[in-house]
This record gives C-alpha cells, sequence and structure tokens, in this order.
C-alpha cells in the first residue's frame, strides 16, 4: 500500500506577500528623501540610479498612507479569502517606533493602524518586521540611523551575535504591541549573501523571543524559477526548523516606488493561459505573489489596489469551484512543507493502519492512499465521507476510483489512522 503526502486539500497553495508597509507613514517617500540625501553626502555630482527613486517624482508623493486606505484594503482581503504576509517594519525610517508612537503625525492615525493590523490583517496575514527601518541600518546602543544601509551594506551582513541582536530588536518592538510575528521579511537583499547565517540568527531569535521553533523568512523572488519551500536548520527529533517562503511572481501591482504602474496580466491574463501564474499553478507548486504597500496605495489613486483586484478576479475565474487553489498564510505554508518533508509514515497491522510520526504540526494535512477505504479513524475518531472534492476538507476523506484522500489537522507526535477497506 503506497502514502504519498500530496498538497493541503489537494489544492495549490497561494500567498500574498505585502512588503513596506508600516504604520502611518509612507515609506517609499521617506527611503528616497534619505537615500538621496545620503548620496548627496558621499556621492556628490552622482545622479540616483533608477534603483534609488526619482526626485521628481517625489516631489509630488505623500508622506503618509492613511488608515482608512489600509481598513479599505484589509476588508477587501478578507472578504475576498486573500491571506499571506504583511510587513509591520517596527522603526520605519527612523521616524517613529511602533511600540512608541510617531509624534509627527496624529495620535488617532497611529492608533486606527495598530487596530487595523490587529483586528482586520492579522487574521489572514502573518505581520512580520521587515527589520528595523528599511533605510539605514540602527545603531542598536543609541538607536540612531548609521551611514550603512540594511538593504545595500547589509546584503552582506556581518554574521555574528550582532546580526541576531538585530532582529532580536525588531521583534521585540512588534512584541511590546502585542504582536508576536511568526518570521520575517528582508528589506530588499537584507542578508542575500549570508543566508545560512541569516536564516540561523532569524531562527535564534524567533525561539528567543517568541518560542517558535518553526518561522520562516521571505528573501528571494524568483521570476525564471520553479519555487520551492527550502529548510534550513532542521533537527528533526526536536522540532526546530525554518522555511524560506520563495515568491513566483511580483513587483507588478504598483512597484516600491507607488508610481510605476503594473499590470494584471503579468501575472495572469484575461484568458487564465498567459502570465506567470498559470504554469505555476498547473505544477501544483506554490505559488506566492510580492507587492508593496505604497503601490498599492499608488500615491492616493489605488491603481495597484486595481490591479490587485483583477488578479484576484482571474485567479477565481480559474478556480470557479475552489477545488484547484487554497489561500494560505505564509507561515502556513512553511509548517505545511516542513510537516511533508519531516513526517515518518508507516504502515502496520497487515495494512489495517497507519503510524505518522512528526514534530512538526500543521493544518490540513492531506494523504493519498492507493485503495479505496470505506471507513477512517484517527486516533479512534471517525471520519466523514464526502463525495466531492469541493467538499473535502479538513477531518473528512474522499475515495476516487482506486485511491482514497485523507485530510486531518496532524499534531505534534504520533498519530494513527485505522481503516477497513
Amino acid at each position: 500500500m503506497n502514502v504519498t503526502i500530496c498538497n493541503p486539500l489537494l489544492r495549490t497553495p497561494l500567498s500574498l506577500i505585502v512588503d513596506d508597509s508600516c504604520p502611518v507613514i509612507n515609506l517609499t517617500y521617506y527611503w528616497i528623501h534619505q537615500r538621496h540625501a545620503w548620496k548627496k553626502r558621499h556621492q556628490p555630482g552622482v545622479p540616483p540610479d533608477r534603483w534609488e527613486g526619482d526626485a521628481a517624482q517625489h516631489k509630488n508623493m505623500p508622506n503618509t498612507i492613511p488608515a482608512d486606505f489600509a481598513w479599505e484594503w484589509a476588508e477587501w482581503c478578507w472578504e475576498n479569502g486573500v491571506k499571506g504576509k504583511f510587513s509591520l517594519i517596527p522603526y520605519p525610517a527612523g521616524i517613529g517606533r511602533v511600540d512608541e508612537g510617531f509624534p509627527d503625525f496624529p495620535t488617532h492615525e497611529y492608533q486606527s493602524w495598530l487596530r487595523i493590523y490587529r483586528e482586520i490583517i492579522w487574521p489572514n496575514f502573518d505581520l512580520t518586521p521587515e527589520m528595523l527601518t528599511h533605510t539605514a541600518v540602527v545603531d542598536l546602543d543609541t538607536l540612531t540611523l548609521t551611514d550603512s544601509w540594511e538593504q545595500v551594506e547589509w546584503v552582506d551582513p556581518p554574521v555574528d551575535n550582532r546580526l541576531t541582536d538585530y532582529i532580536i530588536t525588531s521583534m521585540k518592538m512588534l512584541n511590546n504591541v502585542g504582536i508576536p510575528c511568526e518570521g520575517v521579511t528582508s528589506p530588499g537583499a537584507f542578508g542575500k549573501r549570508q543566508e545560512a547565517a541569516y536564516s540561523k540568527a532569524v531562527l535564534t531569535a524567533s525561539q528567543e523571543i517568541n518560542n517558535d521553533p518553526h518561522p520562516f523568512y521571505f528573501l528571494w523572488l524568483k521570476h525564471d524559477e520553479l519555487p520551492d519551500v527550502p529548510i534550513w536548520h532542521a533537527e528533526k527529533e526536536n522540532g526546530i526548523a525554518i522555511a524560506s517562503i520563495v515568491s513566483c511572481a511580483g513587483d507588478w501591482f504598483g512597484g516600491w516606488t507607488g508610481y510605476d504602474l503594473g499590470d494584471a496580466d503579468r501575472f495572469i491574463t484575461e484568458d487564465l493561459k498567459g502570465g506567470r501564474l498559470p504554469p505555476i499553478l498547473e505544477k501544483e507548486l506554490p505559488c506566492v505573489l510580492v507587492g508593496h504597500w505604497p503601490g498599492f496605495y499608488f500615491n492616493g489613486d489605488k491603481l495597484g489596489f486595481d490591479v490587485l483586484k483583477t488578479v484576484k478576479e482571474r485567479l477565481d475565474n480559474y478556480d470557479p469551484d475552489n477545488t484547484k487553489t487554497l489561500w494560505m498564510k505564509t507561515s502556513e505554508i512553511g509548517h505545511y512543507w516542513m510537516a511533508r518533508e519531516f513526517t515518518d509514515i508507516t504502515v502496520i497491522n497487515e495494512h489495517q493502519q497507519i503510524k505518522l510520526d512528526t514534530q512538526f504540526p500543521t493544518a490540513n494535512f492531506t494523504l493519498t492512499i492507493d485503495a479505496p477505504i470505506h471507513r477512517i479513524q484517527i486516533n479512534g475518531w471517525d471520519l466523514r465521507q464526502v463525495h466531492s472534492q469541493r467538499e473535502f476538507q479538513s477531518d473528512t476523506f474522499l475515495i476516487e476510483g482506486k485511491q482514497t484522500f485523507v485530510a486531518f489537522d496532524l499534531e505534534i507526535g504520533d498519530t494513527e489512522l485505522t481503516f477497513t477497506e
């Protein structure tokens, strides 16, 4: 009897990553302002490169993104089932700390933002630091900005305790407002040249601050490769590991700048055949999209938000009966792939019982058994049989031909499946 671990609920994971998001301020406005000031100090007479932002566009850019837009965006995601990861930069551009407020902005805006994060965004999106400022590296002794940049010099960060302490500080600030993060986001290419040390630092910080032995990090966006979920620093017997969430598509909503409009066709065309997403979905690989918060706002015109709505509509048309895809938080993808890799499966008792052993719990754990099974129990509890993939959910089983599909929430330790053919 063959037993195979499948995608959760036989569906391909979908997830939306939102970067450069933070309370109150428009990070892009301050990022461009600070980067251009840095250029004048250190490279006088050298015009900014395109990746450093357009000074002419900067003049027309608002320095804030209002809580009303965050509410509108988050409520739409809630109503439409969109899930993923949403950054909460703890000390954005050094303008203010999330755990102390933003003195140059109305207090009610700051308070509204925190409420939106906690009540509307968090249920469907992991909230992560995007390190401390997403601009200049912070001197942890004084909490002042240095001349090094998180996404420039710290692409190759120090690999001693400074890196771990930096991530710990970012996590603490989120904890101070009641948000224990389940992972982190790299600002730009932060850590890319020291990925082993960087991922270990995130894992250490997550264990120390949040008692979380299986966090994730987002670093890679790959447009020309098939996505995967690499697992680092695994200790199978202790239930310790960290997942690298790799995006396959973006940044095609409104750009990090908030003035470079994207195109829904780059994700998926109206006929549902073109774009980056259909070939990934056809291979049933994790389909993680990336956008930037200023790009969705698009300097108040919300054009990037409109692109997101179009992409979601086309994905709904691609999967009209909700049997092909499943929106998930990025942490949920990480947990599932850990369980997929580190769960031991043993067929015993002359094929009447399957034993699973794992230290990596996950929701919607799904197995294919190469036999028609008419009664299945999980640890003594009967599962409910369903008769279509649309009905297939956790704690059910589905028979199709000579195969049986089983879904349940996998817990730490031993799980026993008993069945009658």
